[in-house]
């Protein structure tokens, strides 16, 4: 059985076991500390988190290009202001859409300057996500803000 979103047998073991044949792309654990990690020049640019669902840093000058388009296909969680992008792993599609994000992941770590200047916010499973007041905890987006927005965003 496939575990922490990396095994063959999932659409998170589909993606990695492709991606990790590409030239510079390494697999690690995730920064934040769930799941694998995918890495290109040093900086990781797509966390797995399960088998489901995909996270992608593109950065925040990517993501206010691309925000909007990605938002509208109904298969991608944009949060406004933020470097990351959340996938669904449901369909050939979607692991077609993550293939194609990962490139672009890939250009904007290389191309993302070196300092102070280039801190990239962490993605969602690092943050505690607000429900009711409280904070739920990382990673678990079940019946959480994460849930809702997907719910609304493919209606």
């Amino acid at each position: 059985m496939a575990t922490g979103g990396s095994g063959s047998h999932s659409n998170a073991g589909r993606i990695v076991a492709r991606l990790r044949t590409w030239p510079g792309v390494s697999v690690v654990r995730a920064d934040c500390g769930v799941g694998v990690a995918l890495c290109a020049g040093g900086r990781q640019i797509m966390h797995l988190h399960g088998g489901d669902e995909a996270e992608l840093c593109l950065t925040r000058p990517v993501v206010d290009r691309l925000g909007g388009a990605l938002a509208d296909s109904g298969r991608a969680l944009v949060r406004p202001g933020g470097d990351w992008v959340a996938v669904r792993l449901d369909t050939d599609s979607d692991l077609a859409m993550v293939m194609s994000l990962a490139s672009v992941a890939i250009k904007a770590a290389l191309n993302r300057p070196v300092g102070a200047g280039a801190r990239i916010a962490p993605c969602a499973a690092a943050r505690p996500h607000r429900v009711g007041g409280s904070a739920e905890s990382p990673g678990h987006r079940g019946a959480g803000a994460g849930a809702s927005e997907r719910a609304g965003r493919r209606s």
